[in-house]
Formats: C-alpha cells, sequence, structure tokens
C-alpha cells in the first residue's frame, strides 16, 4: 500500500518548536489506493481536515524527499517498519 506524506500549517497550531513557537507537523498514512489526481489530493486533504478538526487549506500533501527532509531519523519509522 502506498503512503501519503503531508505538512500540517504552523497556522493549525498542532506543533511547537523547541523554542515554544508554533511550527509545521510533517505526517503520513499509509492508504489503499493511489492518489494521482488533483480531484483524489483534495478529498484527501477534506479527510484530513474532518479527522483533524483543522481546515484544509493548512493540508498540503508533499512527496517523500520534502518528508524525509524534515524529519528526524529517530523520529520516524522507516516505511518497512510501518507494513504491520
Amino acid at each position: 500500500m502506498p503512503y501519503v506524506y503531508f505538512r500540517v500549517s504552523e497556522q493549525a497550531k498542532w506543533g511547537v518548536d523547541e523554542n515554544g513557537n508554533y511550527a509545521p507537523v510533517y505526517s503520513k498514512i499509509k492508504i489503499n489506493q493511489s492518489v494521482d489526481t488533483a480531484e483524489k489530493v483534495e478529498a484527501l486533504r477534506e479527510l484530513l481536515a474532518n479527522v483533524m478538526h483543522i481546515k484544509k487549506e493548512y493540508i498540503t500533501v508533499i512527496d517523500r524527499e520534502e518528508y524525509m527532509q524534515n524529519v528526524d531519523d529517530d523520529e520516524d519509522l522507516g516505511d518497512e517498519e510501518c507494513d504491520e
């Protein structure tokens, strides 16, 4: 199953940096279908926004490279480890 990587804007007030300032949050989810069209991306953003109780404008779907650049190795389980 593919992963979808996304960033939650600091405006959502979900993450805080070491200085107590709001910061973006990077996350991923495993889904059972690809998100390969603009319509599917928009539907996913709406679903995540509803689940997270935030505005969909705060959610940006990103690529794996951007996700990995912004997540410390020890904070993230490898993709293989999430295949449970």
